[in-house]
């Protein structure tokens, strides 16, 4: 279970967002400006809330007395932009955060999550060659390296070719069925939505304005932002 109460003083309006689940999809869409990318900077430790609290089962992310740094949160977080680090391989970029036991040890899960993401055949290429979508396809190979508690997209698919879509959209959901993990997915593609989220929350001005459960989203309107 993943609990966040947080409030962070922006701009134009006050991010004031309570969220609490566990073993879902959850889908946060809405106008740009509307907070999401902020909402999963403050969960991943990349900014901070003004207050609030952050707990994943018995861990404490952030309350009064506890800000944990994003790398002991061990929080899987793919970015709108390319973070991706352009003097290293594709292979070094997605073990970057792996130390040599770890690959050792994952390095069955390595070779399947390299299979899957269609990069196997571009490990030795420096990523500054990539295309956009190939550079996509490692910076969610990095998020996923370390078996994250947490997962937060961000966009994630928007530079993938539309053919490429459905077979990623169809491992992140065998991944989620195998893993059982918290993942929020920011998105303003209506498929998307649908095929991913257990819950869609749509968000205005730094508010969870409307929820949506799978059952209903049938009658959801198409988004357009």
């Amino acid at each position: 279970m993943i609990e966040i109460d947080i409030t962070k003083k922006l701009k134009d309006f006050t991010l004031d967002v309570s969220l609490d689940f566990a073993r879902e999809i959850i889908v946060l869409t809405g106008a740009n400006g509307s907070g999401k990318t902020t909402l999963l900077r403050i969960i991943a430790g990349l900014t901070n809330a003004d207050r609030g609290r952050i707990s994943l089962a018995d861990d404490i992310f952030l309350d009064e007395n506890t800000s944990l740094p994003p790398e002991a949160r061990r929080v899987g977080y793919v970015s709108q932009k390319n973070t991706l680090f352009p003097w290293l391989t594709v292979e070094e970029n997605v073990t970057f955060a792996l130390n040599k036991d770890e690959e050792r040890t994952l390095s069955g899960w390595l070779d399947t999550l390299y299979r899957d993401l269609n990069v196997a055949h571009l490990l030795r290429r420096n990523v500054s060659s990539l295309s956009g979508g190939e550079a996509q396809r490692v910076t969610l190979g990095r998020a996923l390296a370390k078996k994250p508690r947490l997962l937060l997209l961000d966009e994630p698919f928007t530079a993938i070719d539309k053919e490429l879509r459905p077979h990623l959209r169809g491992f992140l959901k065998k991944l989620h069925s195998e893993w059982q993990i918290p993942t929020i997915v920011v998105t303003h593609d209506t498929a998307e939505a649908h095929v991913l989220g257990d819950r869609i929350f749509e968000m205005e001005a730094g508010n969870i304005i409307k929820t949506t459960v799978k059952g209903e989203m049938n009658d959801l309107p198409l988004m357009s932002y």
